[in-house]
């Protein structure tokens, strides 16, 4: 990186989340050479999780936070107002740059005819550069041309075709390498044959979000046995809570099943502490959650469970959660009748995970967020009719 005076090239890199992959991206980029000299410009979309990890690059990157989640496209146009190279690079998902990456990147765009330089993906060099996960553009030109708003996996390909309709063409630079998020060499990431202890069960409205890409690479990165991952989708139409955790738990073959929000990011070593604490006696274990809002009395935003426990907690055979209640007031209800059997869940500091705080709940699809108060405010109905002794404040228990 270069002072201010000699900067050719900003590297802008969007990011929501997702540590691990992030510190890979930021890996990538410290390898590259002095030449072009850059500047890194990290646009945290509302992140979960990366507080610790930007701190640790104060003073090497420049950080400009939004206060909401906008998007790739939007937080690319915020990055290029604090841009002062030349060139802007675009970097998506946190991709990982591989040595050598930049300056072929950079140099593409020396091409008057050339308006958008494109990287390549290690394993896949014919795909589509409109599919690139790192791409150059000039600061002028894309000033010009305008970052089109387009779900991330589309925006470079969108900001291609601005670019084409000003006469300028896509050139997918050989030279210039990244790795794909998540990206593996090997085909399978335990021996085959093994039979699975964990089953994961993750409800979602959407299971080719990007939200849930990063999750799932979290979860893949940090658990260390075989195990499966149930992912229900049900979105279409949105289902609530209790349908799609219920249905995968039907699904689930193990001696030990969790429940897990898909804006949840567990953490390395997160799985073998609630395991043990299941085997000591615990009927319903969850982890500690860090760098934000937090419950101790139940986080049932990820909780574990064995196999018996599923069977014996259930509100009913292949019900484990009260389908009545359908999207909040489920785990309240578990948390009310472990209680009255005398077996709390238990806490497990040792186990940590980060939380997106209800991205789905907090939804700014205004058809999808008045159906979701309007099942809560019900919800809310139907468990006092359940639990007519039950004290509520808000969403918690009084007492707890």
């Amino acid at each position: 990186m270069s002072s201010a005076g000699d900067i050719q090239a900003s590297i802008v890199v969007p990011l929501a989340g997702g540590s691990a992959q992030a510190l890979r991206c930021f890996e990538g980029i410290a390898t590259q050479g002095a030449e072009p000299a850059y500047e890194v410009i990290v646009v945290d979309d509302c992140s979960v999780g990366l507080d610790s990890l930007l701190g640790r690059l104060e003073g090497d990157v420049e950080v400009v936070r939004s206060p909401r989640r906008i998007g790739f496209a939007a937080a690319a146009r915020l990055g290029a107002e604090h841009a002062r190279g030349e060139v802007l690079v675009l970097v998506r998902d946190g991709a990982q740059p591989a040595p050598g990456w930049l300056a072929p990147l950079v140099e593409a765009l020396g091409e008057a005819a050339v308006g958008l330089a494109t990287s390549v993906t290690e394993g896949d060099p014919q795909a589509s550069p409109v599919a690139a996960w790192a791409a150059a553009v000039r600061a002028s030109e894309l000033s010009a041309a305008g970052m089109p708003d387009a779900p991330a996996e589309l925006a470079i390909g969108a900001l291609a075709l601005r670019l084409a309709e000003r006469g300028l063409g896509v050139l997918a630079v050989a030279g210039s390498t990244v790795i794909a998020p998540g990206a593996r060499r090997e085909g399978a990431r335990r021996p085959p044959g093994e039979t699975p202890e964990l089953t994961i069960v993750i409800p979602t409205l959407d299971a080719a979000s990007e939200r849930l890409r990063r999750r799932l690479a979290a979860v893949q990165a940090s658990t260390e046995v075989a195990h499966e991952i149930v992912i229900v989708d049900n979105g279409c139409p949105p289902q609530g809570f209790s349908a799609p955790v219920n249905a995968g738990l039907r699904a689930a073959r193990t001696p030990y099943v969790v429940v897990m929000n898909d804006d949840v990011e567990p953490l390395a070593g997160w799985w073998a502490p609630l395991r043990a604490a299941l085997d000591g006696g615990a009927t319903v274990a969850f982890p500690s959650t860090v760098d934000g809002p937090t419950r101790r009395d139940f986080s049932a935003w990820c909780f574990a469970m064995t196999r018996e426990g599923v069977a014996e907690l259930s509100h009913a055979p292949g019900e484990f959660f009260d389908p009545a209640l359908v999207v909040w007031y489920q785990d309240t209800d578990l948390l009310w009748r472990l209680r009255e059997a005398g077996r709390p869940p238990v806490l497990v500091e040792s186990a940590q995970i980060r939380h997106g705080l209800s991205e789905t709940v907090a939804s700014e699809d205004p058809e999808l967020s008045a159906w979701i108060r309007a099942q809560i405010v019900a919800d809310r109905e139907r468990f006092l009719l359940k639990h007519p002794d039950a004290g509520l404040e808000g969403h918690v228990l009084l007492g707890a």
